[in-house]
């Protein structure tokens, strides 16, 4: 009798079901990444200033949420003590329509707050922000009658906190650091087709990122920046069901690096012109892996094909009255996520957002109102390179922030 025959058959069963799993898996699951924004990979913007110049302020860091997600050194621009809190909202439509008939649609409200504070002490500058909670989720409904006989979905939630230090080097030059604790959590339910079931999973865990920035500011009119941002983790574990069995799953999540430069220009007392451009070290997505406790066959990378995403956009700031401000931005930014990473559970498009709002002054408090939009270019991605299955993925939908912050 051959050895085969003398293995029990459910195992012979379990073993096929695990072996489909993992095509399944592989195919399914792409990429699930960070925060609300043009790629759904990396956010744009901190707060409602910054969101409103489309992420053009790492030169001109006046409040705090673009000190703290920008560049740092921007807190030596604050003689007082101050607090800020906001929220954003992300009215995310996704489509995917594909050549077989299957017609997904994922209709999401994503909440994103932000929030610190910062007080002075000399030269230096002391202070802790939070940023970056921002779900994306993806949700496409099955589909039986074409091939799809469940949904597909997808959140994330990442959470940052930004204890931050900054000093004024001299009148012109200032520098910030930060350490940033991450706190990420990724829930996941894919159908596997092969397998005839349903994967399911809730990761989670903690991370840590740095940053660094500088401000050069050699005479009224005209200041210069840059930032960096450090490669960074998020090590987020649980537990998954394959095949009848509970096993452990832990997923690293790779942060990418980021190098943000920009310059801003005051021509006149009354207004202000910025630019920025942001390199972002996406490719290291490939690194990630979703990684099986009892079935390292199962294992498989966040991305199977990344590269290193741009963002680059310029903005404008009116003071039309001494408690009004008025801004308007925009800003383009390509796509991480090659065509073969591309999935219904999660997919990044390349696209221009852009951003508008206001800036009162009300004695000791600031009210900054922002409401943005996305025009992102359709995703059109053959079957024969599909990593589940090809068709055309499109974003679209508006964005609004509301920040206060208190002076003290």
């Amino acid at each position: 009798m051959s050895a085969r025959r003398n293995v029990p058959r459910a195992r012979v069963h379990a073993t096929r079901r695990r072996a489909a799993a993992l095509a399944g898996v592989v195919a399914v699951v792409g990429s699930l990444a960070g925060s609300a924004d043009a790629t759904t990979l990396i956010s744009p913007a901190g707060g409602a200033r910054d969101a409103a110049l489309a992420g053009s302020t790492v030169a001109a860091p006046s409040d705090l949420m673009s000190a703290f997600f920008q560049n740092p050194a921007g807190l030596t621009l604050m003689d007082e003590t101050q607090a800020t809190f906001g929220l954003g909202f992300f009215l995310i439509s996704n489509e995917v329509r594909t050549s077989f008939g299957y017609r997904g649609d994922s209709d999401i409200v994503a909440m994103g707050p932000s929030g610190g504070i910062a007080m002075a002490r000399g030269r230096w500058r002391f202070g802790i922000g939070i940023f970056g909670s921002v779900g994306s989720k993806f949700d496409f409904p099955a589909d039986p009658a074409h091939g799809v006989a469940r949904n597909f979905y997808t959140e994330l939630a990442a959470v940052t906190i930004a204890p931050t230090v900054a000093y004024e080097l001299t009148p012109e030059l200032s520098v910030g650091v930060q350490i940033n604790p991450l706190l990420g959590s990724l829930k996941n339910r894919v159908f596997v087709p092969a397998a005839d079931q349903h994967l399911q999973w809730r990761v989670q865990g903690p991370g840590i990122q740095g940053a660094l920035g500088l401000l050069y500011t050699p005479d009224r009119r005209w200041s210069f920046a840059v930032t960096y941002k450090t490669p960074g983790r998020i090590f987020m574990d649980g537990t998954v069901g394959v095949a009848g069995k509970r096993e452990d799953l832990s997923f690293t999540f790779h942060v990418p690096q980021e190098v943000i430069f920009g310059a801003a220009w005051r021509p006149t007392s009354h207004l202000l012109i910025t630019t920025f451009g942001r390199w972002h070290d996406t490719s290291v997505f490939e690194k990630s892996i979703f990684e099986f406790s009892d079935t390292p066959a199962l294992d498989f990378p966040f991305a199977i094909e990344a590269r290193d995403a741009w963002r680059t956009g310029v903005g404008i700031e009116v003071q039309a009255h001494p408690q009004l401000a008025i801004r308007a931005g925009a800003a383009y930014n390509t796509a991480a996520l090659s065509s073969r990473s591309v999935t219904p559970v999660v997919y990044d498009n390349s696209g221009i957002i852009t951003g508008g709002g206001l800036g009162i002054e009300l004695g000791r408090w600031i009210v900054d109102l922002t409401a943005g939009i996305g025009f992102f270019d359709d995703r059109k991605i053959e079957q024969s390179e599909a990593r589940i299955f090809g068709g055309r993925y499109t974003s679209a939908g508006p964005v609004t922030y509301a920040q206060v912050t208190r002076r003290f």
